[in-house]
């Protein structure tokens, strides 16, 4: 894997802070996006105590012209790009008739319209290397969840975009992998959004059993090498794929019941 660069989206925190260390402990050069500079020095400091190279780039994913300018970085940074990692993602918790229409918009240019730009602009490169593009999407890109309208919505978007994109670059030989984990470790649930737009502060579910962020990035770079086509993590995850796809009603009343009974649901005085 020596001098390949891979560029991470969402790289200063969670999933993204994971796949920084993974992939530069397999020997890439390390490009980092994310709009907090003092957590990005944070783990390009960490990725330079690995050995390997590391640029970051404060930049908004969802603003077209600041995702170009993260991959111009990389080009003249390394001359070349081997792996996009669309990992930037938000989650907003609202039922949706008191969902604030403007963050529910917000939500969508961050989790999928950061992904569209991410790939536009990736594109040529990828083409020249034979590269890969990797996407963590989630297991609401093809299970709904009351209370997430949005952030389902966007996961689905992102599905059907991935699966679209890795038919046009067959020919061009762009491997296009999408990742849909459930619940792992991480801190992406305090930073889901409220109704009014403010952070939650507090996970709305116990996180203990959960997959660590570090089995998950391990098993994401397995699927990079052995060029997997969609990769879902554990039985439970599958078994819901199954669910979804043979037994729909049943289905929804599992979805409804998992959020019903988490920590401050939405759904009981609704």
């Amino acid at each position: 894997m020596e001098n390949k660069v891979v560029v991470i989206t969402g790289g200063s925190s969670g999933a993204g802070e994971a796949l920084a260390y993974k992939f530069s402990a397999e020997g890439f050069n390390v490009v980092i996006g994310g709009t907090n500079l003092e957590r990005l020095k944070n783990v390009q400091s960490k990725v330079k105590l690995l050995g390997s190279k590391c640029e970051l780039v404060v930049h908004d994913v969802s603003v077209e012209n600041d995702v170009k300018k993260l991959i111009d970085h990389t080009i003249n940074s390394f001359g070349r790009l081997d792996v996009l990692i669309c990992n930037a993602g938000i989650s907003y918790r609202s039922v949706f008739e008191n969902a604030n229409l403007d963050v529910f918009e917000k939500l969508f240019r961050i989790n999928f319209f950061g992904s569209i730009y991410s790939v536009k602009y990736s594109i040529p490169h990828l083409t020249k290397t034979k590269g890969s593009i990797i996407a963590i999407s989630s297991l609401n890109g093809f299970i709904a969840t009351p209370t997430r309208s949005a952030y389902v919505s966007s996961k689905h978007a992102m599905q059907g975009f991935f699966d679209s994109i890795r038919l046009e670059l067959k020919n061009k030989n762009v491997h296009v992998m999408v990742a849909s984990p459930g619940y792992f470790e991480s801190n992406f649930r305090k930073n889901t959004l409220k109704s009014d737009g403010n952070k939650e502060g507090n996970t709305s579910r116990d996180e203990k059993g959960m997959m660590s962020t570090e089995v998950l990035v391990d098993k994401i770079f397995e699927g990079y090498k052995k060029k997997k086509r969609d990769l879902i993590f554990t039985f439970r995850g599958k078994l819901a794929y199954l669910l979804k796809n043979w037994f729909p009603k049943l289905s929804d009343r599992l979805a409804y019941n998992e959020i019903l009974n988490e920590r401050e649901s939405l759904l009981k005085n609704y």
